[in-house]
């Protein structure tokens, strides 16, 4: 069976043996939902047969947060399968992008891009993890880290470590009236 490249979303259930009786192939996925959602259950995108589990109750520990816009979900942080087949991928808007892959998911949002550089340059010269910018800023994670990968991209910002940010000092013009030697 070949990698999924989106996920279907078969709603929601009460229960994690609900949830299972709804995934058909690799990519299902149905939120367990008891009160709040408790966890997302779905067939490994990988295409391995297993099934997921993840966490999105905080009272139960670790949890990932889902975000939906357009009626597109996204999940973070990524999932990483530490044993299996090891997989490691995001849902953002729907699709599963593979880590593996390095795949580039260009959602073209000038908006976000101009929102992010705002926001990053109010925080002076420290380095900022794209993920504490999207929670003040009330976005999606992922398209957080896109905007500042673009800016770095532009050379209007730079980038410390994978996930750290800030705007790139602009060198400042020569002191006026001054000669130089």
């Amino acid at each position: 069976m070949s990698r999924a490249r989106t996920i279907r979303e078969l709603g929601e259930a009460e229960g994690h043996s609900q949830c299972m009786t709804r995934l058909r192939s690799a990519g299902d996925l149905v939120i367990d939902h008891r009160g709040v959602p408790r966890a997302l259950v779905m067939l490994c995108p990988d295409g391995c047969g297993d099934v997921l589990t993840v966490n999105l109750d905080r009272r139960s520990g670790k949890a990932w947060r889902i975000d939906r816009r357009n009626d597109k979900l996204t999940v973070y942080p990524s999932v990483w399968r530490a044993e299996g087949c090891r997989a490691h991928f995001i849902i953002w808007r729907g699709r599963v992008l593979w880590c593996d892959w390095r795949e580039d998911p260009n959602p073209d949002d000038e908006a976000l891009l101009r929102q992010v550089e705002q926001v990053l340059g109010t925080v002076g010269r420290a380095f900022v993890e794209y993920d504490t910018l999207a929670q003040a800023m009330e976005e999606n994670p992922w398209d957080v880290a896109w905007a500042c990968r673009m800016l770095v991209r532009a050379e209007r910002a730079e980038v410390e470590g994978n996930s750290r940010f800030r705007l790139k000092q602009q060198d400042a013009p020569p002191p006026v009236g001054r000669i130089g030697r």
